[in-house]
């Protein structure tokens, strides 16, 4: 199983949520992730999982090595916490300091109670590809210069999304319900969308304001944007394909097994944040 982690590019969410800007993710070293830039993904991982409460956990990365602190509501939530800190670009060893602490209301012991009611008794494995697949739903939602990223919602349960929130159009509900259906590993797709149709909505306002900080993105985050995007796809052999950015124009080279398959590399590379054009070597065998 692939694990990523997400590095949203909305300065508002960043801000709201006190993760990472544009701006510091900008910061990134060309040759490989730096500590601040693996925390920032890390934070910003936690934040955007529904099983963990990000304002419990403290995370610090050194030379690669990621300490966490705080207090979860269970031995699974801990062992949650360090499977995506093991799968965030950048952190080689995890130091799991947090402590077992449920909360007074017993929430473990309701999400328990949830899960009997429902009759689904979800493995640990489970958690953990469900937690990874929504990150990599929710990312490509967030990079994509069409799709109000910030204004929908992701949740997967068994492999199966649900999409839920406001979009501008219809065609940006089918747009956000085929990436999700195009990502690796997503068994089926839920489509709750509602269309508000209207670009003064909240709605558009989000897009606006993801649109803006996304053309103040680094090549560098351009980069690992399309890279990732290619690799979560399950039309595109992503490992095979070599991605080049300079000035926004990004250039993709590599073997591919058909024609088929390069105008889809190209058709994502074109759909991220950011991008001005895009450049094909790809060569078929």
């Amino acid at each position: 199983m692939k694990r990523f982690a997400i590095k949203p590019i909305a300065a508002a969410c960043a801000i709201a949520l006190g993760v990472a800007s544009p701006l510091a993710l900008a910061g990134k070293d060309e040759g490989g992730s730096s500590d601040v830039w693996a925390e920032a993904s890390l934070t910003t991982t936690y934040t955007l999982n529904r099983h963990l409460n990000p304002f419990k956990i403290d995370t610090d990365v050194k030379n690669g090595v990621a300490t966490l602190r705080g207090s979860v509501d269970s031995q699974v939530e801990k062992d949650l916490a360090e499977e995506l800190a093991l799968g965030v670009d950048g952190i080689k060893e995890v130091r799991n300091e947090l402590k077992i602490a449920p909360d007074d209301d017993d929430r473990t012991a309701q999400r328990d109670d949830a899960d009997v009611k429902d009759g689904e008794h979800r493995s640990f494995m489970q958690t953990v590809e469900d937690a990874n697949l929504t990150a990599k739903v929710k990312s490509q939602l967030l990079w994509n210069s069409s799709t109000s990223g910030l204004a929908i919602d992701v949740d997967t349960r068994n492999a199966m999304v649900t999409l839920k929130g406001s979009v501008d159009s219809q065609a940006e509900a089918q747009l956000a319900e085929q990436i999700a259906k195009n990502t690796s590993d997503v068994r089926g797709v839920n489509n709750q969308l509602q269309v508000k149709g209207l670009p003064a909505t909240a709605a558009g306002q989000i897009k606006q304001d993801a649109k803006a900080a996304g053309e103040a993105v680094s090549d560098g985050w351009i980069t690992t944007k399309v890279k990732s995007a290619l690799i979560y796809n399950r039309s595109v052999d992503g490992s095979d394909i070599d991605v080049d950015v300079k000035d926004g124009v990004v250039t993709l080279r590599g073997q591919i097994d058909s024609d088929y398959e390069g105008k889809q590399a190209v058709s994502i590379a074109q759909g991220i944040k950011g991008v001005k054009s895009v450049k094909s070597e790809l060569k078929s065998s």
